[in-house]
C-alpha cells in the first residue's frame, strides 16, 4: 500500500525568510574570512593562507590531529568517536592508517583530547554516513559502506557503558550480503537501526532490542522504486526519526528522509529533491509483514541532493532542518555552479528550517543561505570550486541543533565553509553568530590517510582547502558553552565561544546529557 496524503506545499500561510543571513561580528583578533561570507578567496588558497584556520567568536581550545577525520562525528559522555575515511588508505598512493575504523577520544579534559583505542570491525573500517549512537541505550552502531564489496559482516554494535572502552556486541551479516549502506539512525529509544541504501534504493530496519543478537526487520523497496512516489529517479539518502510527539505521532513513529530528485538542469527537476515524511508505526509497533506509508512532502528546486533532516521544537513549535549538499546545478564545478548562477540559482547548497506542526502541510520557514550562496555574489564565487575538488563546494551538510527539546542553536558543517553557527531563536528571522574554517594540508602532495580528503593525493592544482561534514555537539562545562567538531586535515577540535558571540543574551537551555559532563 502507497498512501501519499499531501503533495508538495506550492501556498505559504507567512512569507519565509529567504536569505542570506548576514554576516556575524567578529571577536577582535579573530583571524577572519576576507571575502564573501563563507568564501576562501583564491588569493587565500594560492598564498597559502588557507593552510591555517579561520575563525569568528569560535577559538580553539584543544585539538587532537591524528590522521584526519571522515564523514561522521559521534559522542557519549565525555567520548568523542571520529570515523575515518580508510578506503582508499594504503593504495594508490595514500599512506596506510594507524588507526582505521573509528578512532576513540577521551575529551574529559577539554584542553587535551587524546585516543584511546579505535574500532576496527568490518563494519566500522569505513562508515560513510550510517554510524549512529543511541544515549538512551550507550549503542553505537555501524554499517559496511564500500559499495558492497567490503569486508564482512556487514553491521555491528558495541557497547558504550565505558565510553572510552567499547565493547563489541555483535558483527553481523544481513540477509543482504551486498548491503551497500549509506546513512543510519536509531530509534529514539534504542530498540531499532534504520539504514538506506543510496545505491539500491532501499531502507532496512534492525531490532536491537537484545543488541547481542539483532535481526532483521525490514527491508523495503519504495513502491516503483521511488521514495517519495513523485516520479523516476527519487532516492532516500539520509534519515532521522522523531524523538517527540509531533502533530499526535508518537516517538519513532515518524522517519524524516532526504529525498535525492532527478535533476534536469537547474530550476527543473523530473521527480521531488526535499523532505519526505513517513509513518512507520507498524515497524515501531512490531506488527508482522510491517508496511511504510508516506505522509507528507516539500520539495524545492534551489539544491541538489537533500541530507539528513533533524527534528527540533522552537518556543514550542517542532521544526525540521534539512538542506542540500549540492547547489541548484548538482555537484559537477564549477559546471554546476556556472549554471545555477546563469539560472539565477544558488549554487551551493544550503540549510532549511520547515515548520511540521502539521504534518500534512509542512512549511518552509526560513533558508539559512550565507554569502557565498546568494546568486548575486556569483561573479566572486561562482569559479572558486574547480572540477579536480571534488564537488559539494560550500555547500551545507550535516547540522545539529544545540538542544532538540528547546532550540536556540543550530550549527552546520559546510565543506568549504568550515562550521558556521547560527541563531534560530526567531526562525524566521535566523542569523549567523560564529564560523570555523579548518586548515587546509600544509603539504598537499601529503594528505592524511583518514582525510576526506585522502583521494586527492598529487592532484593539480593542489589541494587547498578543508572539507568539514559532520554532526557538531554542543557542549556545557562551568557556564561555558563549547562545541565539538571535526575537519578533514585538523581532525577532532574541541571550540569555545567567544564574548562577542553573546551567547548569555541568546539564553539556550543545555540539553541533558551535555552539561557538565565531568566536573
Amino acid at each position: 500500500m502507497w498512501a501519499l496524503v499531501a503533495t508538495p506545499v506550492t501556498a505559504q500561510a507567512q512569507t519565509p525568510f529567504l536569505g542570506p543571513v548576514p554576516a556575524p561580528v567578529c571577536q577582535p583578533g579573530d583571524r577572519t574570512e576576507s571575502g564573501v561570507d563563507g568564501q576562501l578567496t583564491t588569493a587565500e588558497r594560492a598564498s597559502g593562507a588557507s593552510t591555517h584556520p579561520y575563525n569568528c567568536n569560535l577559538a580553539i581550545v584543544g585539538e587532537y590531529a591524528g590522521q584526519g577525520a571522515g564523514h561522521q562525528l559521534m559522542w557519549y559522555g565525555h567520548c568523542a568517536y571520529v570515523t575515518t575515511e580508510g578506503y582508499e588508505a594504503g593504495q594508490k598512493g595514500v599512506p596506510p592508517l594507524r588507526h582505521p575504523g573509528i578512532q576513540v577520544l577521551d575529551v574529559s579534559n577539554p584542553h587535551a583530547p587524546r585516543y584511546v583505542t579505535h574500532l576496527d570491525d568490518p563494519a566500522s573500517l569505513y562508515d560513510w554516513e550510517d554510524g549512529a549512537v543511541n544515549s538512551r541505550r550507550a549503542l553505537l552502531a555501524s554499517a559496511e559502506s564500500w559499495m558492497g564489496a567490503g569486508p564482512q559482516p556487514a553491521v555491528s554494535f558495541y557497547d558504550l557503558s565505558n565510553c572510552a572502552h567499547p565493547r563489541l556486541l555483535s558483527s553481523v551479516q544481513l540477509p543482504d550480503p551486498k548491503l551497500m549502506a549509506h546513512g543510519g539512525n536509531f530509534a529514539y529509544d534504542g530498540k531499532t537501526y534504520w539504514i538506506t541504501s543510496y545505491n539500491k534504493r532501499r531502507l532496512y530496519a534492525i531490532d536491537v532490542t537484545d543488541p547481542r543478537h539483532p535481526k532483521e526487520l525490514l527491508d523495503w523497496d519504495f513502491p516503483g522504486g521511488q521514495a517519495g512516489g513523485a516520479g523516476a529517479g527519487q532516492i532516500c539518502h539520509r534519515i532521522s526519526l522523531n524523538q517527540f510527539t509531533v502533530d499526535g505521532h508518537p516517538p519513532d513513529t515518524l522517519l524524516f528522509c532526504g529525498v535525492v530528485g532527478h535533476l534536469v538542469r537547474p530550476g527543473v527537476y523530473r521527480s521531488g529533491n526535499g523532505l519526505v515524511i513517513y509513518d512507520v508505526s507498524e515497524v515501531q509497533e512490531r506488527r508482522p509483514h510491517p508496511v511504510i506509508k508516506a505522509i507528507s512532502s516539500l520539495y524545492w528546486v534551489n539544491g541538489n541532493i537533500a541530507i539528513e533532516p533533524d527534528l527540533a521544537f522552537i518556543h514550542g513549535t517542532p521544526y525540521v532542518g534539512v538542506g542540500d549538499e549540492c547547489g541548484s546545478g548538482g555537484c559537477s564545478y564549477p559546471k554546476g555552479a556556472i549554471a545555477a548562477c546563469r539560472a539565477g540559482l544558488p549554487p551551493f547548497g544550503f540549510e532549511r528550517l520547515i515548520d511540521i506542526s502539521n504534518l500534512a502541510k509542512p512549511r518552509l520557514v526560513a533558508q539559512l543561505m550565507i554569502g557565498v550562496d546568494s546568486p548575486k555574489n556569483c561573479p566572486l564565487t561562482e569559479h572558486d570550486i574547480t572540477a579536480t575538488m571534488g564537488g559539494y563546494g560550500y555547500s551545507m551538510h550535516d547540522c545539529t541543533f544545540d538542544n532538540p527539546r528547546d532550540a536556540t542553536l543550530l550549527a552546520c558543517s559546510g565543506h568549504q565553509a568550515g562550521v558556521r553557527v547560527f541563531d534560530i531563536r526567531n526562525p524566521e528571522q535566523p542569523r549567523e553568530i560564529a564560523y570555523f574554517v579548518g586548515p587546509a594540508p600544509p603539504l598537499p602532495t601529503e594528505i592524511d590517510p583518514g582525510s576526506l580528503l585522502n583521494t586527492f593525493q598529487g592532484v593539480t592544482p593542489p589541494i587547498n582547502f578543508a572539507w568539514s561534514k559532520a554532526h557538531s555537539r554542543f557542549v556545557w562545562r562551568h557556564g561555558q558553552l563549547y562545541l565539538w567538531i571535526t575537519s578533514s586535515h585538523g581532525g577532532f577540535y574541541v571550540l569555545k565561544f567567544e564574548n562577542q558571540a553573546e551567547i548569555a543574551k541568546l539564553k539556550p537551555v543545555p540539553t541533558p546529557g551535555n552539561e557538565d559532563y565531568q566536573d
